[in-house]
């Protein structure tokens, strides 16, 4: 018989730093896992790095982009490869896959700083998208700091220099990058808006969609969507995106453990499809 509590048990012998990749693994991957979640998650930081014009351009590419043209292709890539780093860390394997994905981006032109900004949404956006949704009902202190210390070492990995040292000067470099970097541009607004659609297009039926979209919309900071000029969610959209998040949340706590889940057997059975 299956044990229902088995992610709770094993994480309390796990350190969230010294076992960081699988104490991320167990919270990310299976016990708040669930693919309409995660997709969305994944999703929104991708849509934050939107937000600086250099980011933008090198993923819109005057429309070229992948991310355009096959957005669901894209985002599915990326999650399976969010799978792989939660299945292999730093390991052989895991050092493999994040030097493929280095030589890929070598054929860009990308600075430090914007590397550096891409890592800290997803080190740092579940905290963000906690605190302002479920506040001290969210996340743990031990849940978020696992999830920072596994991509500061994929960070590492990729040779990008001056990561802060902490949870806390991340999320704090990170909103003043923001203040300092993000503006509109035609290029955010479109990646943007694909983002969401692809995302709403894939969960809910054809009458919802529209709904949908304004949900994903919700999940962007209300001070990024200003400064970006981005749509801005009903305030019934706004108050379901609250009540989801915390209902997840509060439902994950209190209900037995899920069987152990996989980015890359969920998403990379989509792919195949396509």
């Amino acid at each position: 018989m299956r044990d229902l509590f088995w992610a709770r048990k094993e994480l309390a012998t796990l350190d969230p730093v010294r076992d960081a990749r699988r104490y991320a693994q167990i919270t990310f991957e299976s016990r708040f896992g669930q693919p309409m979640f995660i997709h969305a998650l994944f999703s929104a930081a991708f849509a934050f790095n939107m937000g600086d014009p250099k980011i933008a351009a090198v993923l819109y590419r005057e429309g070229s982009g992948t991310i355009i043209k096959h957005t669901r292709q894209r985002n599915f890539e990326t999650l399976v490869f969010f799978g792989l780093i939660y299945q292999h860390g730093d390991d052989a394997e895991g050092q493999k896959i994040i030097a493929k994905m280095s030589n890929i981006h070598k054929h860009f032109k990308i600075s430090n700083d914007l590397f550096l900004y891409t890592l800290s949404t997803l080190a740092c956006l579940p905290r963000r998208i906690s605190d302002r949704f479920a506040g001290k009902h969210g996340l743990t202190k031990d849940e978020l700091e696992s999830q920072f210390q596994l991509w500061r070492r994929v960070g590492e990995l990729m040779g990008i220099k001056e990561i802060p040292a902490s949870q806390d000067a991340f999320l704090a470099w990170m909103i003043d990058y923001e203040r300092r970097h993000f503006s509109p541009t035609p290029a955010a607004t479109l990646v943007i808006a694909a983002l969401a659609q692809e995302w709403a297009e894939y969960w809910y039926p054809k009458p919802l969609q529209a709904w949908g979209e304004g949900l994903f919309y919700a999940l962007i900071d209300p001070e990024l969507r200003a400064r970006l000029n981005l749509r801005e969610p009903s305030e019934a959209q706004t108050l379901a995106a609250k009540v989801a998040v915390r209902s997840f949340i509060r439902g994950v706590r209190l209900l037995p453990d899920p069987k152990e889940r996989s980015l890359v057997e969920r998403f990379g059975k989509e792919l195949k499809t396509h």
